[in-house]
């Protein structure tokens, strides 16, 4: 079962694990590396070899790989990008696992793997996977601040800690460098105040977020398809922004099925619409008007779909995220 990234620091390393990082989030992928890494070099004093999927050839995995020559050491191998190696490769590194050595250790990165392949099939069963996955949504930094908080040895009110996860960009190492900023402004403070959030970091990026919501929920194709461009250019990964519609729909899919249940819609709102913000809550409820349960369960297996393509294949993350939202709008 794959590990949270954030969970990796209760690992116990030991010098032949071998991992293999899924996901898109490049700062969670190097602080796991970065741990492997520092912890191997100070106790089995190993030499890092860093090598591109999209630049290695077989011949030349083989020699990195080779531990029977005289001149083989204790070794780190870094494998990045292996989503990007050719079939030919890829094999040969998947075979290196019938018989791996305990004098080296691999970490492997890769965006995404295709299951459909027996090189990735065996890469996966031989490694510890880590979840490297980027943040989908503002709730996803709770932990991650939690850790960073205590690390740096300050503290946050709890409103201090919703304006910052509200304002950051949906991105680890974004919300790293904010929290370094933070931390900066606050000098010896231990505490870090919601003021403190307000002037270091500027507005907030829930307001497209929100039009998205709109546009979906109001069946407006066009303008949800602008903005998914906008979402898209701002370097949001594809999987946050699918995380986003499931968000939108799945509230209207939870309203849809109190008002089946008679509930009215005052009560619905004043008192099971609590995750969605105040100001909010009257748009949801006109979203649920404009839609039926049969379509929500459609709409829902239309995103389980392309939430397993975008893991799985190496379509355009544009392309299938604008055929989603394509299907949803004409679902009936």
């Amino acid at each position: 079962m794959p590990l949270d990234a954030l969970e990796f620091d209760k690992v116990r390393l030991s010098l032949g694990d071998n991992f293999l990082l899924t996901g898109g989030d490049a700062f969670l992928m190097d602080t796991v590396t970065d741990r492997v890494r520092l912890e191997l070099k100070q106790r089995d004093n190993v030499d890092l070899v860093i090598v591109y999927g999209d630049e290695v050839n077989s011949a030349q995995i083989n020699d990195l790989l080779d531990t029977y020559s005289i001149f083989s050491s204790t070794k780190l191998i870094l494998f990045r990008n292996a989503d990007m190696m050719k079939k030919a490769e890829l094999d040969c590194l998947a075979d290196y696992f019938t018989n791996p050595s305990p004098q080296q250790s691999l970490v492997i990165t890769a965006e995404k793997t295709d299951a459909r392949l027996s090189g990735w099939k065996k890469i996966r069963q031989a490694c510890q996977i880590v979840a490297c996955d980027p943040p989908r949504y503002s709730g996803m930094f709770a932990a991650w601040l939690h850790k960073s908080l205590a690390r740096i040895g300050k503290s946050m009110s709890d409103s201090a800690r919703s304006a910052f996860t509200e304002r950051v960009e949906l991105d680890y190492s974004s919300a790293n460098n904010e929290l370094q900023k933070l931390s900066l402004l606050v000098g010896d403070r231990k505490v870090i105040t919601e003021a403190d959030v307000m002037r270091a970091i500027g507005s907030s990026r829930v307001g497209t977020q929100i039009a998205f919501a709109k546009a979906l929920g109001n069946r407006q194709l066009k303008e949800a398809l602008e903005l998914l461009d906008r979402l898209l250019a701002s370097d949001q990964k594809a999987l946050q922004i699918t995380s986003q519609i499931n968000r939108t729909f799945l509230t209207i899919y939870h309203i849809l099925l109190m008002k089946e249940a008679h509930l009215s819609p005052s009560e619905i709102s004043g008192k099971h619409l609590m995750d969605i913000f105040a100001d909010q809550r009257k748009h949801y409820m006109g979203f649920a008007q404009k839609y039926t349960l049969p379509q929500l369960e459609k709409i829902l297996a239309i995103l389980l779909d392309t939430d397993s393509n975008l893991k799985s294949t190496h379509a355009s993350d544009a392309v299938l995220l604008t055929t989603c939202i394509l299907k949803i709008i004409d679902t009936v």
